[in-house]
């Protein structure tokens, strides 16, 4: 009998500790992807942002549009340069959700004046296959 609930014990313990793992591993991968998705947009690496974007992505840009994969990929081409810099990002699992909140820094010139602003952010993440892809991101400007 003691065997038997040592060896459930040990069991139990082994899966909390393959879930914390791997719920560690998707936050780690998932905000790695959102560093790679800010310098995809500063270089308006479109491809890079088309693999890193559900094709059904709902995306509330800065300035309060609402917009489709599509149209956020279009904007990216369109838009100056944009100088995009992570100052936290903090990202938390939800079953087979990964939530990533933090502020970003924007620095670009439009209509021929520079501008620099704050904003905060809110990403969901869900893995597709062997990948995960942001499938709602919602920025939210702050004053500073």
């Amino acid at each position: 009998m003691r065997t038997t609930i040592a060896l459930l014990t040990l069991f139990c313990w082994g899966t909390l500790a393959a879930a914390a793992q791997s719920r560690t591993d998707a936050e780690s991968k998932v905000v790695a992807l959102e560093i790679l998705w800010g310098e995809a947009a500063q270089f308006r690496d479109i491809k890079a942002l088309d693999s890193i974007f559900d094709d059904h992505l709902s995306y509330v840009h800065v300035d309060g549009r609402l917009m489709t994969k599509l149209e956020v990929l279009a904007d990216t081409r369109a838009v100056n340069a944009v100088n995009i810099v992570l100052e936290s990002s903090v990202a938390h699992s939800h079953g087979n959700v990964v939530i990533v909140t933090g502020i970003l820094h924007l620095k670009g010139v439009e209509s021929g004046k520079p501008y620099l602003r704050y904003a905060r952010y809110l990403d969901t993440w869900l893995p597709q296959g062997d990948q995960w892809v942001c499938v709602s991101s919602m920025t939210t400007p702050i004053r500073r």
